[in-house]
């Protein structure tokens, strides 16, 4: 109970938070996954996974979402393992390179459903418009903002029409089999995808998020965003420190 508690509150926290510290504090620690030792990943690797899996119970297909991210790390670990297997590579050194390798992904992933899970496409958007105004101006920017803001809404929206697919194939064709499935599952995802494709235009046409003054931001900078921006970049030193 008491765990459940602590990881509410922390999903109460990271949505409250500026969306401008939340898409700075993704950029920064995306690579430093890559870079930082094995033992920093398992780290942020289980406090990603709790953060990603609370946030996701707000969603109905949150916990398939978390599914189809395993799936995916699984069959990029299983690549890793047959091509070092091929090239000769000794098998302690196989499982050791899959397994750091799959923690990272783990990781990255997580990281990315957490951005997308506790801030809205639109708030993230007006965070690149506020970022890059400067540097490339106002037509640019909102146009780069509403881009950026579609691609973030379409990582959830795969991930849960990926799993009603699965779901539905799973329920209505018991006996499709593994191929028949491998076959039937990509084109149902890629249907349903093109289909939410359109109606995510209009819903872009019906709101005005394509005109300019759709991304002007109003944000508002925090004492707690100010705390929380300190305690990112401690937390980042130290994992390089690990």
């Amino acid at each position: 109970m008491g765990y459940g508690r602590i990881m509410f509150s922390l999903a109460a926290y990271a949505r409250s938070l500026d969306p401008r510290l939340k898409m700075v504090t993704a950029l920064v620690l995306g690579p430093c996954l890559w870079k930082i030792h094995v033992l920093g990943v398992l780290v942020c690797c289980l406090l990603l996974l709790a953060l990603a899996w609370r946030l996701s119970l707000a969603r109905p297909l949150g916990l398939k979402m978390l599914n189809s991210l395993t799936l995916f790390v699984m069959f990029w670990v299983l690549m890793k393992i047959v091509l070092d297997g091929l090239t000769g590579v000794p098998v302690e050194f196989v499982v050791r390179d899959a397994l750091e390798l799959g923690a990272r992904l783990v990781a990255l992933l997580a990281l990315g459903l957490s951005l997308s899970l506790s801030t809205s496409p639109r708030a993230l958007g007006l965070a690149v418009a506020w970022a890059i105004r400067p540097l490339v101006g106002k037509e640019r920017a909102w146009r780069l903002a509403l881009a950026l803001a579609l691609m973030i809404h379409f990582l959830p929206t795969c991930l849960a029409t990926m799993a009603e697919v699965r779901e539905v194939a799973k329920r209505r064709c018991p006996d499709l089999g593994f191929m028949g499935r491998f076959r039937t599952v990509p084109q149902a995802v890629i249907r349903n995808l093109g289909q939410k494709t359109w109606n995510q235009t209009l819903a872009v046409a019906g709101r005005r998020l394509d005109e300019p003054s759709a991304w002007e931001s109003d944000f508002v900078w925090t004492v707690q965003d100010t705390i929380s921006s300190l305690v990112f970049l401690t937390v980042i030193i130290l994992l390089f420190i690990l």
